[in-house]
């Protein structure tokens, strides 16, 4: 199957790393496994320790690149890992990617591109130190030094009202309105919609449903026999119908067919 450790962030970046994880596949060489990842509101960047070539994105059709970003996600993804991959993980917090780089996170929606396409040719060094060292703790200092560099050049950023946004969203699972985040932060709907866009890559809405959609499969994987209703009414949903519906949007399948279907994938990545 697949191991995966986690690493804190240095304290000065715990606002915009939620972890770092190192997956690495652990099964026999001659065979191939499925991963399957769920749709999540934020981005990643991936970092090759290991061979080249084992990770394929069965959407897109392509191989990863050394150093990527993925995401954010409104619907589940697959790739194919061969033996041998050993990935550095960095999770960002919704709205690290456009703290630190200023690139529009739309432009990552649903793909996994290549990072030195944004960034150029000084993620390209950084990868190849990473790889380069041996050392996990010296692997993660090298990203948290270029990480740390890119924080400090970004000296003005006006983006605190969309962090608690963001924070008001994930306390409430999703499970807030419009009208109430205009008033938490007083800024008016389309000045926030817009701003909440450029920063995370994701229309409120959406991040909303994602959000909840997240805390739904939260219950589903601790509930031994699910209750449909109940589940439904738990996590915010207007009933079992709406649940459904949601569940169907994110996942192309029925709640009650979602186990059924992770009995042939090797494992559910929930980044």
């Amino acid at each position: 199957m697949f191991k995966v450790r986690h690493f804190q962030p240095h304290g000065l970046l715990h606002n915009y790393i939620r972890s770092y994880q190192v997956l690495e596949s652990d099964f026999p060489e001659e065979s191939n496994r499925r991963m399957t990842l769920l749709p999540h509101y934020s981005q990643h960047l991936l970092f090759n320790l290991g061979q080249e070539r084992t990770v394929y994105d069965v959407h897109h059709r392509q191989y990863l690149a050394p150093a990527i970003v993925t995401g954010p996600h409104d619907s589940i993804c697959e790739w194919y890992i061969a033996p041998g991959m050993k990935h550095l993980v960095a999770s960002l917090q919704p709205g690290a990617w456009y703290r630190f780089f200023r690139i529009p996170p739309h432009l990552c929606c649903n793909k996994s591109t290549d990072l030195s396409v944004f960034l150029g040719p000084e993620i390209l060094e950084t990868g190849h130190r990473i790889r380069a060292c041996n050392n996990l703790e010296q692997q993660i200092h090298i990203l948290e030094s270029y990480l740390l560099e890119q924080l400090s050049a970004q000296k003005h950023f006006a983006g605190r009202n969309i962090e608690e946004v963001i924070r008001l969203i994930l306390a409430a699972n999703g499970n807030i309105t419009i009208r109430q985040l205009e008033t938490a932060v007083f800024l008016t709907k389309r000045t926030l919609e817009r701003t909440f866009l450029e920063q995370t890559g994701l229309h409120l809405k959406m991040f909303c449903r994602i959000v909840r959609f997240r805390k739904a499969i939260e219950y589903l994987t601790r509930m031994r026999y699910p209750h449909w209703g109940l589940l439904a009414s738990q996590t915010g949903y207007c009933d079992q119908t709406h649940f459904i519906n949601e569940f169907r949007y994110f996942t192309r399948c029925l709640p009650h067919q979602f186990s059924d279907a992770l009995q042939d994938t090797d494992q559910l990545w929930t980044l």
